[in-house]
């Protein structure tokens, strides 16, 4: 997973300003600024999150066990941050935002940080095979030269342009998808969906919270709640 590596290690409990007379770094000027790095995080953290939850008119929620999502597992070790409830034209579905812990080893040297990702789980009204689509890339075609396992959907040659699919039930699946506009997901190039069964998987990429993601995050929502 692509990670911007800004050292965010500190989480939003801990932004409570400390009383300068206490602060034995209140005239460092690395550390100011450091503190100010970080604040101006939190808020934008914050920012991005009341507005996915505005749009939805959400409300926090318990976590749920995304483990048996393909995509969810393969991010190592991911720690849910938050968890809402919403809702888009009578359909509810369910986001959170999860911590994603990176380390890298320069020489004698480990540098360690964490970001957060936005994604979104809902219900499906018929239950799918296991599918799972992601952005089409040159490796991914390569490797689809041998497994042929990529699926194309004749309706829909903008989505198959995009996506990389793959299915336990090509038929099924035809079915299911028949007459669906998929080729409006096309305008989200970096996404990534997996049906299990009732239930489908998505976030809108592998770039970090961001106010421009927060958007992007609403736009997919809504995308994929209106087609499948």
């Amino acid at each position: 997973m692509d990670i911007l590596r800004n050292n965010h290690t500190t989480t939003m409990d801990n932004s409570n300003l400390i009383n300068d007379e206490t602060d034995d770094f209140a005239n460092d000027k690395d550390i100011i600024e450091s503190r100010k790095i970080q604040e101006a995080f939190i808020k934008m953290l914050k920012d991005s999150i009341e507005t996915v939850a505005a749009a939805f008119n959400a409300k926090k929620s318990s976590h749920k066990n995304l483990k048996h999502f393909l995509l969810h597992k393969s991010v190592n070790t991911p720690f849910v941050h938050e968890s809402y409830e919403g809702k888009w034209r009578n359909r509810e579905f369910y986001f959170c935002i999860f911590r994603y812990e990176t380390s890298v080893h320069v020489g004698r040297v480990n540098n360690t940080g964490s970001d957060y990702y936005f994604a979104g789980v809902f219900d499906l009204a018929k239950t799918f095979p296991h599918t799972i689509a992601q952005p089409e890339t040159f490796a991914l075609k390569i490797e689809d030269l041998v497994t042929k396992a990529d699926v194309d959907f004749e309706h829909a040659k903008k989505f198959s342009r995009k996506f990389h699919v793959v299915t336990k039930d090509r038929q099924a699946l035809d079915i299911l998808f028949y007459n669906k506009d998929l080729d409006r997901i096309a305008a989200y190039p970096s996404a990534e969906f997996e049906l299990n069964e009732a239930q489908c998987y998505f976030r809108p990429g592998r770039k970090p919270v961001s106010a421009e993601e927060a958007e992007a995050f609403i736009a997919l929502s809504k995308t994929l709640l209106e087609i499948i």
